[in-house]
């Protein structure tokens, strides 16, 4: 399994070594582990311009996920299966890390916990029971990293990006 980690902005410094643990520990809670995946930082201008080539929507976003296709015929069964690319905008994490009062690297980690599930096939989008079963995702992910990493000063920090009340009930995994 591996994770690469493309930096494509120059701004806001990330501890990579973390972000790529999170990762691997995320995706072997979801026995993916044999999955590799791309992360890709960027700034919110090229955030912006990938959410309206690829959601037909204006501004910037937090997170976008793109699926990897099938995998191509007569690949090697011990190849890794490349599961696909999530793209975190930096300044956007920022600000929200500073909106809910955690450290920005926590918030990176939710926000790829958040583009994993969408991965995975959640879609918080589709309805309630939809959103429910990502959070249960997203939790399972969270508990996954927060056992693993020592050097997490507030464990609760690290829950994915839906909120932990959803629809006015609190989601329970």
């Amino acid at each position: 399994m591996a994770v690469v980690i493309l930096d494509l902005q120059r701004k806001i410094r990330v501890d990579k070594d973390r972000l790529r643990r999170h990762s691997l520990w995320a995706l072997q809670s979801v026995r993916m582990s044999s999955c590799d995946l791309t992360l890709v930082l960027v700034n919110d201008r090229r955030m912006r311009s990938l959410n309206a080539a690829y959601r037909k929507k204006r501004g910037t976003t937090d997170v976008l996920s793109f699926e990897a296709g099938p995998p191509s015929p007569g690949q090697p069964s011990r190849t890794a299966r490349f599961l696909g690319e999530i793209v975190i905008s930096l300044p956007r994490a920022l600000v929200q890390a500073n909106r809910f009062g955690i450290p920005a690297d926590d918030e990176i980690t939710n926000l790829l916990i958040h583009g994993l599930c969408h991965l995975l096939g959640y879609d918080h989008e589709r309805g309630e029971q939809e959103a429910r079963e990502m959070k249960q995702a997203e939790a399972k992910m969270a508990r996954a990293i927060q056992k693993k990493e020592p050097a997490l000063k507030t464990p609760s920090n690290i829950s994915g990006k839906i909120p932990e009340t959803f629809f006015g009930e609190r989601i329970q995994d």
